[in-house]
């Protein structure tokens, strides 16, 4: 992208770059080759008291600044454990390069490999022991009451509850009617199955190696016109994730004015304050802070103005509904810019001399992430003798803290599943002994269509998170992380009866097949 800007000032007239879906395919990014060898030691009861693990992760080509080509394999060792309680633990991870397309951040990175791993080793232990999987699960997830919580990697959980995300996701999809129609049996000859994923996604993250490379703060700049309207202007830009809406909500909240008077201005370079991007959730964490930190001074100054106006103490008015409301009147904040811009002879000597404009930066009290905590279920059915799967139902519990706009929430947690959906059952970058791609266009390379994706259904826990402004946490990746775990440990339930076990993504009809007439064999 870089260079097509530097083309185009040069050559003086726009550039368009072309590619194929060949070329795309083939030179592009790709990610999430993890090949995992994992022991875990339990007691009867699948509580775990140790974890020895082993990943390979493929690396690819090339590096990417500022990535580096370890961008998933560098994450893999303190991810693995998840929202798991794990009081002995060790994690070898090996990155390995190749002739392959580079690796690049892409929805989830890391954590959809870790999670779908650790969910299968959990559905691995149940059998083992010949209890419910969702019982071990609950025998070593973190419960609210050791929140805050450091795991063996040290990641911090700031709060939450996953035992109970657990078992709403567990009532929803109604474990005990699922196990008795696979008790009955389908008409048709299909295997029904049901699987479960539990994980944390950190997000709106800093580290030490971060800020080698790239700032540890976002700005955002705040401006309160003559006619009343609020200018907000922040480096970051939006992908998808609503942050138009988003941030014009946090403005209003701080200074209680209209929605349709919020103007927000996203990724502007040349007038907004610099950034580095929307990366790692944390578009509400960060850039939300920013704007709350810019308006809440605004709103500091505008309550100064106000009460001078309205003749009395600025420690007894208050800055709501677009207004400066004091013990004996109240004056809009309409008004006050008015009064500021137009007419300051009005105003008190004193008066602020800054103005009602400010850039104000922004980071969470911890650089260690920000953790939202999720469960997936499903209810899937697989045809023993084509291997097709259809997923026939499909639950998503969350907890994304305060959640500032719940249809945003919502979506982002839509689009993330249909994602993930797509890596537990379509997508593959596959490759010939000679080291050539074999999906070199969307007829090879599977993706999901409307009538794959299967009516999700959301449930909502808000635990706010004591690190940030209103107890947001981040959310633009969560829906993709957990779908690969849940749906493969679903047909393994499923095929358990014809004593097959999958361990490979994605789940194809071809797998399937081959799968069963190996155990047959």
């Amino acid at each position: 992208e870089i260079c097509l800007c530097w083309l185009a000032m040069q050559c003086g007239h726009p550039v368009r770059w072309l590619e194929d879906r060949r070329e795309q395919l083939t030179a592009n990014a790709n990610c999430r080759e993890h090949y995992y060898d994992m022991t875990a030691f339990t007691d009867e009861k699948g509580k775990i008291l140790a974890f020895d693990a082993k990943a390979s992760v493929d690396t690819g080509a090339y590096s990417a600044y500022p990535f580096t080509a370890a961008i998933e394999a560098s994450q893999v060792s303190a991810i693995l454990p998840g929202p798991y309680d794990l009081p002995v633990y060790r994690c070898r991870t090996v990155a390995v390069a190749s002739n392959k397309t580079p690796q690049l951040p892409y929805r989830g990175v890391a954590r959809p490999g870790c999670c779908y791993a650790m969910e299968l080793m959990i559905d691995a232990i149940a059998r083992k022991i010949g209890i419910e999987p969702y019982e071990v699960r609950l025998a070593n997830l973190v419960g609210p009451e050791q929140m805050p919580y450091d795991n063996v990697t040290d990641k911090h959980f700031d709060s939450g509850d996953y035992p109970e995300l657990l078992r709403m996701a567990v009532a929803a999809i109604d474990l005990v009617t699922v196990r008795e129609r696979q008790k009955r049996g389908e008409p048709d000859g299909r295997l029904i199955g049901l699987g479960i994923s539990v994980f944390s996604e950190q997000t709106a993250h800093g580290t030490t190696a971060d800020g080698k490379r790239r700032a540890l703060y976002e700005q955002a700049f705040a401006r309160l016109t003559p006619d009343g309207r609020l200018d907000i202007r922040v480096g970051i830009q939006t992908i998808g994730q609503g942050l138009e809406t988003t941030l014009a909500q946090v403005a209003v909240e701080c200074l209680g004015i209209n929605i349709s008077d919020v103007h927000v201005r996203l990724g502007d370079t040349e007038l907004s304050p610099y950034s580095t991007g929307a990366w790692g959730s944390r578009g509400m964490v960060w850039a939300g802070g920013a704007v709350a930190r810019a308006c809440e001074e605004i709103a500091r100054r505008v309550a100064g103005i106000g009460a001078a106006l309205l003749q009395t103490d600025v420690a007894s008015v208050e800055v709501r509904d677009g207004g400066v409301y004091g013990p004996e009147g109240s004056i809009s904040i309409g008004d006050i810019a008015r009064s500021y811009y137009l007419t300051p002879a009005d105003l008190p000597g004193d008066t602020d001399p800054r103005g009602l404009e400010t850039t104000e930066g922004y980071a969470p009290d911890r650089l260690t992430g920000i953790h939202t905590g999720s469960a997936h279920a499903t209810v899937v059915a697989v045809d023993p003798e084509t291997g097709s799967v259809e997923i026939l139902d499909y639950v998503i519990t969350e907890d994304a803290g305060t959640r500032v706009n719940p249809m945003i929430v919502d979506g982002q947690l839509y689009g993330g599943a249909a994602q993930g959906i797509g890596t537990a059952l379509f997508e593959e970058m596959p490759y010939d002994s000679q080291g050539q791609p074999l999906a070199s266009t969307l007829a090879d390379y599977l993706l999901p269509g409307a009538t794959d994706i299967p009516n999700i259904r959301l449930l909502h826990m808000e635990t706010p998170s004591p690190y940030t402004n209103f107890g947001q946490k981040g959310v633009g990746e969560g829906g993709a992380i957990g779908p690969a775990g849940a749906i493969a440990n679903a047909i393994n339930d499923a095929l358990a009866p014809l004593g097959v076990e999958i361990c490979q993504i994605p789940v194809t009809p071809r797998r399937i097949i081959e799968a069963i007439e190996e155990q047959r064999q």
